[in-house]
This record gives C-alpha cells, sequence and structure tokens, in this order.
C-alpha cells in the first residue's frame, strides 16, 4: 500500500512537470505571430489515478494591424500552406512574410508560400485579396495582373497536426488529408495574428500544477519517513 502511494505520487509529479513545460513553451511563444497554445486536460485512469494529456489549442488569436504588404492574417479557421528547401509541405498561420533574393515570397524560415510566387525587383506595389489572389502592379497608375495565389486548407481533426519547430505543422493520419477552402474571403493583407496564449491561464495553471507537485512531494516524504520509523522499530 505504502509502495503504491509513492509510485503513485511521483508519477503525478512527473507528469505535472511536463504540464509545467507545456506552460513555460507556451509564454515562451507569448509574442509568436500565430502560435498556437498547448493545453492539457486531466482525467481519471481506469485505475482510479489522475492523468494529463496534451492537447492544442487552434483558435484564433487577435489580429494586429502592421500595414505591410506582406504581412497577411486569417480571419477564421484554415492554414497557410508553405514549401519547405526539402521540397516538402508544411503549414502555418504566421502570415509574417517576406521575398527573399530570388523574388519568392517566403516565412521567417526561408520557405517558400505556397509552391512559389514570384515578385520582380521592381515594382510599384502588391495586393493580396481576401480570397489568396496575389496581385502586382508593376509602374503607378498600372494595371494590377495576378502572379499567383495563396492557399488556405484545413483539416478535419486539426489537433491531430503534428508540429515540428518554427511554427510548422505537418499533416498526420489523425489530421486527415489537407482539404482545400473553397471560395473563402479570410485573408486580411497588412495584418498579423497573435499567438492565443492567455497570460492569466498560465499562471493559474503554474500555481495550480505547483501546487500539485508539492503535495505529491510531501506524500512521497511522509511515506519515507514511515519507512525510515519501521526499519527504527526493527533495529
Amino acid at each position: 500500500m505504502l509502495d503504491q502511494m509513492m509510485i503513485v505520487a511521483a508519477d503525478q509529479s512527473t507528469r505535472a512537470y511536463q504540464a509545467l513545460e507545456s506552460v513555460s513553451q507556451n509564454l515562451g511563444n507569448y509574442n509568436t505571430w500565430g502560435y498556437k497554445a498547448i493545453r492539457f486536460d486531466q482525467f481519471i485512469r481506469p485505475d482510479g489515478n489522475m492523468d494529463i494529456v496534451k492537447r492544442t489549442d487552434h483558435s484564433c488569436g487577435a489580429t494586429f494591424i502592421t500595414r505591410r504588404e506582406l504581412d497577411i492574417a486569417l480571419n477564421g479557421p484554415g492554414y497557410i500552406q508553405v514549401t519547405r528547401p526539402d521540397g516538402s509541405i508544411a503549414y502555418t498561420r504566421n502570415g509574417s512574410f517576406a521575398k527573399n533574393t530570388q523574388g519568392f515570397i517566403v516565412d521567417n524560415f526561408g520557405n517558400m508560400v505556397g509552391t512559389g510566387i514570384q515578385i520582380p525587383a521592381r515594382y510599384d506595389k502588391v495586393v493580396i485579396d481576401p480570397d489568396g489572389t496575389v496581385k502586382l502592379r508593376e509602374v503607378p497608375a498600372g494595371d494590377l495582373k495576378e502572379i499567383g495565389h495563396i492557399n488556405i486548407v484545413n483539416f478535419t481533426n486539426p489537433e491531430g497536426l503534428k508540429a515540428i519547430g518554427n511554427n510548422l505543422l505537418v499533416a498526420t493520419g489523425e489530421s486527415g488529408d489537407p482539404q482545400k477552402v473553397k471560395d473563402h474571403h479570410l485573408i486580411q493583407q497588412g495584418y498579423l495574428e497573435s499567438s492565443n496564449v492567455s497570460v492569466n491561464s498560465a499562471v493559474e495553471d503554474i500555481l495550480r500544477l505547483n501546487a500539485g507537485v508539492i503535495g505529491n512531494l510531501r506524500v512521497i516524504k511522509a511515506v519515507d519517513d514511515i519507512y525510515k520509523e519501521a526499519i527504527q522499530l526493527r533495529q
């Protein structure tokens, strides 16, 4: 019985520390555009003990105006497709884009937006319509011409997406295949989406988890003290 109490307390402490790591990650990415917070749900296992499962909160963050013509925010659910240097596809909500040395629109880590949208060295203006159509005006008062399209996709189960770092996600069997969002008006040019991390919730989580860790450590110490007393009595 005492052994089981110590095992359960140690197990709960380990899981609490893992949850604290997620909270720390959330706070560390509070100012990361488009970052989605990790949350954890507690449930009772069949053996009666508490367990924690990590989940990603894919709700939208607030949008902020930047007035940069290559910045975009999504006003609703969905993900921007980017092509990584190795040719693989990933997805992001971070619409902080720029033009690389070859003129392609890329994210902060050099991944191409879509399959490649190229802008000439000299131009007057880029317009990104709410439906993702990218238009270019080469000279002042000139006509806008379409040069590409930013596709928005969604998934049957977004929580099944796998984070691979740099605020990028990839599809998995659990997420399902990407489904192109048609006839949408989700894109806001000149805006960026903030993270959806709640500092208040993070502080509450830290206090609650810390209290749980302290309680479990007290249980471990109490059991240890009982064993020490038992050994002394035997002597």
